[in-house]
């Protein structure tokens, strides 16, 4: 299903007063869990610890977390003390290296924006995010529940018109061994006292073509799985895939009665049976 989630999260950092991150996270339909962590700066621990709560939340859907810096109107004033320790270090580096160039203003600035940007990482980093990660995880499972909703009623309506076509099905097979039967009987009856004809053979010959007309057992799986969706229809928690396995095996027991039915009206009730099937398998593939 798909969902939007977004939160904004104010921390200290490494000398960085009233640094701001945006967490987006977004999701859209997917058969399983596929799951993308971006970020201005990778951390590993991070990312493992955005992982597990995005499953925790998710099972299903491709998901993918951005965490943005949120430009910040320019402070008035400069921290001096801190323009001074950069400086220094910068001085006693330049020595080191021997460098003739003295150090300007442009270096000290750049470094000192440089390092706004960190400060924290590994797990001080997650816990400064968590906030915002758990409120942007909620709007986003919000969004696919009310997605959900209105997906569940449209599956419903769907199960309904294959279980209206069922018991048309039904209706038309109810009689079709027997119609067969008579069909084969009356098209022998000028056959009967011709050399080589025999009546045994025949009738069980008959006999055999019945039964592999008969789509009583087909009919009665086909209620049951229907049932299945109905329930699951309204059954809390994660559904998609036990969706998707009855949605195959529904489609499975119509082919069988296609292919055995052998009979026109019975054909046309499957064919339309399968066209609405597969409206309701894209709607299931969009289901947790």
């Amino acid at each position: 299903m798909t969902g939007f989630g977004r939160a904004l999260v104010d921390f200290d950092a490494g000398g960085a007063r009233g640094r701001r991150l945006r967490v987006e996270i977004r999701s859209v339909n997917h058969r399983g869990l596929d799951l993308k962590v971006r970020a201005p700066q990778p951390d590993a621990f991070c990312e493992a610890e955005i992982g597990r709560a995005v499953r925790a939340a998710v099972e299903r859907g491709s998901v993918t977390v951005h965490i943005r810096e949120e430009a910040q109107p320019a402070r008035a004033g400069i921290d001096e003390a801190r323009a001074q320790k950069v400086h220094a270090a910068l001085e006693r580096l330049r020595a080191e290296l021997a460098i003739a160039e003295p150090v300007g203003l442009a270096a000290i600035a750049a470094f000192m924006s440089a390092s706004d940007g960190g400060g924290l990482e590994g797990e001080a980093l997650w816990e400064a995010l968590r906030p915002g990660v758990e409120r942007a995880l909620g709007d986003l499972v919000g969004t696919r529940r009310r997605e959900g909703a209105a997906l569940a009623e449209d599956i419903g309506g769907r199960v309904e018109r294959l279980g209206a076509l069922v018991a048309e099905i039904r209706a038309a097979t109810a009689g079709l061994p027997e119609r067969f039967a008579r069909k084969i009987e009356e098209r022998l009856a000028a056959l009967r006292g011709q050399p080589g004809f025999e009546p045994a053979r025949i009738a069980q010959e008959a006999a055999l073509m019945a039964e592999r007309l008969d789509v009583s057992e087909e009919l009665v799986r086909l209620a049951t799985h229907l049932e299945h969706l109905g329930e699951l229809r309204r059954a809390p928690g994660a559904v998609g895939r036990k969706l998707d396995f009855f949605v195959q095996e529904v489609g499975r027991e119509l082919n069988t009665i296609g292919s055995k039915a052998q009979d026109a009206r019975v054909s046309g009730l499957v064919i339309d049976g399968k066209a609405e099937l597969e409206k309701l398998r894209e709607q299931a593939q969009n289901v947790e």
